[in-house]
């Protein structure tokens, strides 16, 4: 391992252990020999239709923290295109202009949540172009059952 893979390691190491600290999301690692890969679950946004719902994103963290993550979503939520790289300004492997190093991992997760909810200019590579409140409520109500293969349950998590 180069001295650059190292420092990247124990960048993601603390925050990690900072993550832990952070009760609305949780990471997780599929691949335990790929530490550049973080599936995290997160909570909808608060004083919104996707509140109470369980969110699930894929960061792929190559390049972390020098340049931004590939971010995808893989479960419904009537915000974002499952299984698509979204393009999310200054945040995203998809468009790194405005990218700062020291963005922490929680902020970009954060910033998924908060942009769920956004009302206007949804024109966003990954992002659903119109908000559909039905659409956005049965999501939710069965996001809170999605299993992931990186070993997050929905079910389980966050009671």
């Amino acid at each position: 391992m180069t001295n650059v893979e190292q420092t990247r390691m124990k960048i993601l190491a603390k925050q990690f252990g900072d993550m832990k600290k952070n009760h609305n999301m949780i990471a997780f690692f599929p691949d335990k020999m790929n530490p550049f890969n973080w599936h995290i679950s997160f909570k909808g946004p608060v004083d919104s239709d996707f509140q109470g719902g369980i969110y699930h994103c894929q960061l792929k963290l190559t390049n972390y923290p020098d340049k931004p993550p590939e971010i995808k979503i893989m479960n419904e939520s009537g915000a974002y295109h499952v299984n698509q790289a979204l393009c999310i300004h200054g945040l995203s492997a998809n468009n790194p202009q405005d990218w700062t190093p020291g963005t922490q991992i929680s902020t970009i997760v954060e910033a998924l949540s908060m942009y769920m909810n956004l009302r206007t200019d949804r024109g966003g590579l990954g992002f659903i172009k119109v908000l559909n409140q039905e659409a956005i409520k049965k999501h939710r109500d069965a996001s809170i059952k999605f299993k992931c293969s990186c070993g997050a349950d929905h079910s389980t998590l966050f009671k």
